[in-house]
């Protein structure tokens, strides 16, 4: 089930190498970051997130709770998520440079690459650290 709890759960310190970072973000940002991440996601693959996944088994490669968890992080890291209510996400001041100026390409600057890998959607393998 995607929530809070669970997110928490997620990024604990023994889990994720970047918990101390999900941590440094206020409860109501990070909690507005798992509902933005979880919409932009939905309309990035034009369905609903399963939210009745069975629970986590070691070798699963797909997961929805977990992209959305990696997405909201992504988007707390990089100023896409302006206030706690997890409206769409809009662009705030971090020092980032802005999305025109990216050399990336076409998405790099919408989704997170470990979102994108727990979703199945690269040959890269799923590494949790």
């Amino acid at each position: 089930m995607i929530s809070f709890d669970n997110a928490q759960l997620y990024f604990r310190a023994e889990n994720h190498h970047k918990s101390a970072v999900w941590a440094g973000f206020g409860t109501e940002h990070r909690k507005g970051a798992i509902a933005a991440a979880r919409r932009v996601l939905s309309r990035g693959l034009a369905r609903a997130m399963r939210d009745d996944e069975a629970a986590y088994v070691e070798g699963d490669r797909t997961r929805d709770e977990f992209s959305v968890y990696e997405q909201s992080l992504w988007m707390l890291e990089n100023g896409q998520v302006a206030d706690a209510t997890g409206n769409d996400p809009i662009p705030v001041l971090t020092g980032r440079p802005d999305a025109a100026e990216s050399t990336k390409g076409p998405g790099s600057d919408v989704y997170a690459p470990e979102a994108l890998r727990w979703l199945g959607m690269t040959g890269g393998a799923v590494v949790r650290g």
